[in-house]
């Protein structure tokens, strides 16, 4: 896995804190290399991976972040990222409705037992269970959790006392965590009893779906309906559909026929909430190790929990190419916002903003907004796939408080956003990427320094005979006497 910079190393964190906690910087344990030259290699593939990492938070640290916080983009969208967040673990969060297994689901992946998983019929998990590897087993509370230096969870504390309170993290000495952190979710709950809950449970999801690797969306095979939450949880869901997977879990419950209506009836449910034009990937399959009750399609069962454990397996391989891809859309939504938000600034009547006329101000805007949108991206020449949601976008600026403070259009701040997608990123991506380049010719090659395209180069080369390139027109033709 990608491990963070020595220099960004926390100094102490607490007394007994290494001991208990793994360290988003420890080296994780591995079985010793067959041979000296091969642990040289895997020694030289660590650093570049922690000096890659290291040079992409620069790039975010030194370009990207500052013209965040002048446009004020995290009011419009989300919080700056933090170190924590970007050298932290590969995470897999796991949503379903309750008594879907999800609990049952991360014990038998982390192939572990513990007091703390609470397992029942009925529904038992109640709060939100950040699954991290420690020495020891540890239970850590909310509050004290989002000032672990070792965990990215310091930004959960927007959320309040009330959500802290319902959020934990468990350590324990697990090879599995040393790669990999989960984190179990409660039950999403049905009709109006998700009311009750005293925090933004659908806020809190988005949170960390965005902070996520993989999202399991578990379901029972004996109950497929969508709770009005859980709609809403899968709403949110939407721009992380590429992350998303799910789970038919309990699957050995149900005999081979009914199996593939559920299957069926799954798809067309979750299709028809996320709206992407592919297909959800689906695991089918009993995630725990009891014997199968229904045996027919028991190779299906076992072919689904070797290709989930592989695909998890797979995660800390590919974590600089999903932080690439991260910082890249990053980059593009920042510049979008950026030239929507000056574009919006330029064309406010400044009369009404020195008379401080914000309820007139806000009424020209819901007028002209969309008029105001499609200018600025034909003006800064924004892809109609970076375009922000205008509804969304609206909502945000009602709230803005001070709208004379959006920010103004710096040519040099996009300048240097565009370098960055345009040249730092490839160049550092060309360094890491282990993907071959097509061949090219040299100038020491013969051919590459003779060959030219057209009558000229034919000329050159001595005409359509192909005669030796000998810098000189080639012989005029002998006049035949008749």
């Amino acid at each position: 896995m990608q491990q963070m910079p020595e220099h960004a190393v926390p100094p102490g964190g607490g007394p007994g804190l290494s001991a208990n906690v793994s360290a988003e910087t420890q080296a994780p344990s591995a079985p010793p290399p067959p041979t000296p030259s091969s642990a040289t290699g895997t020694k030289a593939q660590d650093a570049s991976d922690r000096a890659a990492l290291a040079r992409l938070w620069e790039l975010y640290e030194e370009a990207v972040l500052p013209l965040e916080q002048r446009s004020h983009y995290g009011h419009f969208y989300g919080p700056p990222i933090t170190h924590e967040e970007h050298v932290a673990r590969p995470q897999v969060l796991l949503l379903g409705q309750y008594s879907t297994g999800k609990t049952s689901m991360v014990r038998w992946l982390t192939r572990t037992q513990s007091p703390h998983f609470d397992v029942r019929p009925q529904p038992s998990t109640d709060k939100f269970m950040a699954v991290v590897h420690g020495e020891q087993e540890r239970l850590i509370h909310g509050a004290a959790a989002t000032c672990f230096p070792q965990l990215p969870y310091q930004g959960l504390g927007v959320f309040g006392v009330n959500f802290l309170n319902s959020f934990s993290a468990l350590a324990l000495p697990s090879e599995t965590l040393r790669e990999i952190t989960f984190v179990d979710t409660p039950g999403v709950l049905a009709g109006r009893e998700h009311r009750n809950r005293d925090y933004n449970f659908t806020a809190v999801c988005a949170w960390m779906a965005a902070r996520a690797d993989v999202i399991l969306l578990t379901f029972d095979a004996h109950k497929l309906d969508i709770s009005d939450e859980f709609h809403e949880v899968m709403e949110a869901l939407r721009p992380f559909a590429d992350k998303v997977r799910c789970v038919l879990n309990k699957a050995d419950q149900i005999d081979a026929t009914n199996l593939v209506r559920v299957n069926g009836a799954l798809l067309w449910n979750v299709g028809k909430v996320l709206r992407t034009p592919e297909v959800a990937k689906v695991f089918v399959s009993s995630f725990w190790d009891a014997e199968y009750r229904f045996k027919d399609h028991q190779k299906l069962f076992e072919e689904d929990k070797r290709a989930i454990l592989d695909e998890l397996k797979d995660l800390p391989r590919r974590v600089f190419d999903r932080k690439v891809d991260a910082l890249v859309k990053r980059v593009r939504q920042v510049r979008a916002h950026t030239a929507i938000a000056s574009h919006v600034r330029s064309q406010l009547p400044w009369t009404w903003v020195v008379m401080r006329a914000t309820v007139r101000l806000r009424r020209w805007l819901q007028e002209e907004l969309q008029r105001l949108f499609h200018e600025a991206q034909r003006i800064r020449g924004i892809s109609p796939g970076d375009m922000p949601c205008i509804k969304e976008f609206q909502a945000k600026l009602d709230t803005f408080e001070d709208l004379g403070k959006l920010p103004a259009w710096n040519a040099k701040e996009i300048a240097r956003l565009d370098r960055v997608i345009d040249k730092e990123i490839p160049a550092l991506v060309s360094v890491t990427s282990d993907v071959t380049a097509p061949p090219t010719h040299t100038k020491d090659e013969p051919e590459a320094s003779t060959t030219r395209r057209g009558f000229l180069g034919r000329l050159r080369r001595g005409g359509p005979t192909g005669a030796a390139d000998s810098g000189a027109f080639p012989p005029k033709r002998q006049k035949v006497m008749s």
